[in-house]
């Protein structure tokens, strides 16, 4: 599997794992699929409750660190091994924070305290690097943390490729492109779901240790060429 599907089936992998141990230990509380929050504010709206401040505060603190990296990128050149190193080292470094915190707290607990929304602002942050990244980084935007879009894309490339009996070659190129997302996204569900079952407000960990494991290896050499896009793509974003 070459980088420009690798990476985006790790970050994939990373929003499941973060998203999943928000919501089991945060209250209810979508970090990766941050619009997720907008159905949790209606329904609470609508039954009379207040929402959580979490949920409230998600969206506009993603869109704020989102124009943030943005600026960011646009003023190194979002084209550039720098770009690719710095929007995955924020990444890290916000999960990293955040995993921190839920060492040297029992959030979970109280999910509507002040440190479990830090904490949980510290994820969006985090997911908001990895979005901005794959918008400006890679040749083409991809979904890591709503699947609908890439559920409907993998099954229209599976059934173009049933239709063909397999000699549909630009189906079976997009499915080649879009299973490791679904797969990386559910795996990581997955793996959240268990961590955070198993070890609490520790599984944290998790998606920080996974983050700073794919950081490290835009340090390689091959770190230039991971993204793939030309400078004149660059130029007409």
């Amino acid at each position: 599997m070459n980088r420009q599907i690798s990476i985006p089936a790790a970050l994939a992998v990373i929003a499941g794992v973060t998203d999943v141990t928000s919501w089991l230990l945060l209250g209810g509380f979508f970090s990766a699929h941050v619009t997720g929050n907008l159905v949790v504010i209606a329904a609470d709206v609508v039954r009379g409750t207040l929402p959580d401040l979490a949920s409230m505060l998600a969206v506009p603190v993603f869109i704020v660190a989102t124009v943030a990296a943005t600026l960011v990128a646009r003023r190194i050149g979002a084209h550039t091994p720098a770009t690719n190193r710095l929007l995955l080292g924020v990444q890290a470094a916000f999960l990293i924070a955040a995993a921190v915190l839920s060492f040297t707290t029992q959030a979970s607990a109280h999910p509507k305290s002040g440190i479990a929304v830090l904490i949980g602002m510290l994820a969006v942050c985090a997911m908001a690097a990895q979005n901005a990244y794959l918008h400006l980084v890679p040749d083409r935007a991809l979904s890591t943390a709503v699947m609908t879009g890439n559920l409907v894309a993998g099954t229209i490339a599976v059934t173009d490729i049933a239709r063909s009996r397999g000699k549909d070659q630009q189906a079976r190129q997009r499915w080649t492109q879009t299973w490791p997302l679904l797969a990386g996204f559910i795996g990581g569900c997955l793996v959240g779901a268990a961590g955070a079952t198993l070890f609490g407000d520790h599984a944290a960990v998790l998606p920080a240790l996974l983050a700073l494991a794919l950081f490290l290896t835009t340090l390689g050499p091959t770190t230039s060429g991971s993204a793939g896009p030309s400078q004149q793509k660059g130029a007409e974003r």
